[in-house]
């Protein structure tokens, strides 16, 4: 079934909205009634029309979300070939994100709070790509031995709590010193 263009910005607008609901009012109270309320539209109808149910509307925003963190990160680490630099770059974009895309992030981890059975794929969109970085450093020889995973959801951590740019690069080369060895 192919979707007009009004129908795709009417969900992009319906996505948009429970996003903001989400990370505004936290994913128990994100109702329809809500997100009909914060975008303005005159129905819950009108969201029904264009997702099957919650769930479809819910891996929509995720779609959406992890869509705009990770075009910000492929923008961030465009041609960036030194492994040391891919760290400074992924832990200062992530920061950055807190900034630029606060929304998506809050619901991001909303929904992986939430619904445990995305659990898995939300844990891999987290450090997976991180912990692939950090391994093939190793491999390269440029990072330490060390365990990836405990470093990758270290860093992590560390990351969801930054509070501003400063702590972004002040994170970065902490990592970076860690890594390295």
């Amino acid at each position: 079934m192919q979707v007009t263009v009004t129908e795709a910005a009417r969900r992009a607008q319906i996505t948009g909205a429970a996003t903001e609901v989400i990370a505004r009012d936290g994913y128990p109270r994100a109702s329809y009634a809500r997100i009909v309320e914060h975008a303005g539209l005159s129905s819950t109808r009108l969201i029904s029309y264009h997702f099957r149910d919650k769930n479809d509307l819910v891996m929509a925003v995720l779609i959406a979300a992890i869509g705009a963190v990770d075009e910000r990160m492929t923008a961030r680490l465009d041609g960036v070939t030194d492994r040391v630099e891919m760290l400074r770059g992924y832990i200062e974009s992530q920061v950055g994100l807190l900034r630029s895309h606060p929304d998506e992030v809050l619901a991001i981890r909303e929904i992986a709070q939430n619904l445990p059975d995305l659990a898995p794929v939300l844990e891999d969109f987290r450090v997976g790509r991180l912990a692939r970085q950090l391994t093939q450093g190793q491999r390269e020889g440029v990072f330490a031995p060390f365990d990836v995973r405990v470093m990758a959801r270290t860093i992590a951590s560390g990351i969801d709590g930054a509070d501003s740019e400063d702590y972004g690069r002040e994170l970065a080369d902490l990592f970076v010193r860690a890594c390295v060895g």
